[in-house]
């Protein structure tokens, strides 16, 4: 695998994690044990670097950096993001990019596992992952709705309420793929 900095880093942390297999995108993925051992190394080493820059890095605490692939990504190479959930960044400047973290979009390695061992292939539903992009924004700790990314972006900064589903739902799957 190859680590880089994001070019346009949606967080403070934004590592791309890159096969050195060509491969367009999750969608070309199949039930191989090839593709499966891929993935599955892929969220391996993606934990383990999760936990080396929380380890390095006393501000941030476990959970707060995630990892996941987007399911219709926008770069024609297969990459797993490990990025923290501060979201503090110039390059997030819009609301896909806001969903494509914090929503169903986001697929988890195990998610993308499961599909591949269960149907033999990763098949995302276009109109449902294009759709979740244009859900209104929503503070991924408490749920509050805010009507702009300004906004949004202001209030996460101060929000100290309770962790949201997006980031209940990685941690669970972080702490149950350990």
């Amino acid at each position: 695998f190859v680590a880089i900095y994001d070019l346009y880093p949606k967080a403070r942390i934004h590592i791309l994690l890159i096969p050195r297999r060509k491969i367009e995108g999750p969608d070309q993925l199949t039930g191989s044990k090839e593709d499966i051992s891929l993935v599955n190394a892929m969220k391996i080493r993606g934990l383990w670097l999760a936990d080396k820059i929380t380890a390095s890095n006393p501000a941030i605490k476990c959970g707060e950096i995630q990892i996941g692939f987007h399911a219709l990504p926008s770069m024609n190479q297969l990459h797993l993001h490990i990025i923290s959930d501060d979201f503090d960044s110039e390059c997030l400047k819009n609301k896909k990019h806001w969903n494509s973290f914090t929503t169903e979009f986001f697929v988890h390695p195990s998610d993308l596992l499961y599909s591949l061992k269960e149907n033999g292939r990763f098949i995302p539903d276009r109109k449902l992952f294009s759709g979740l992009l244009r859900k209104p924004l929503e503070c991924h700790k408490c749920g509050e709705a805010m009507p702009l990314m300004p906004r949004l972006k202001a209030h996460i900064k101060s929000c100290n309420g309770e962790r949201g589903r997006s980031a209940l739902l990685a941690l669970r799957r972080r702490e149950s793929s350990i």
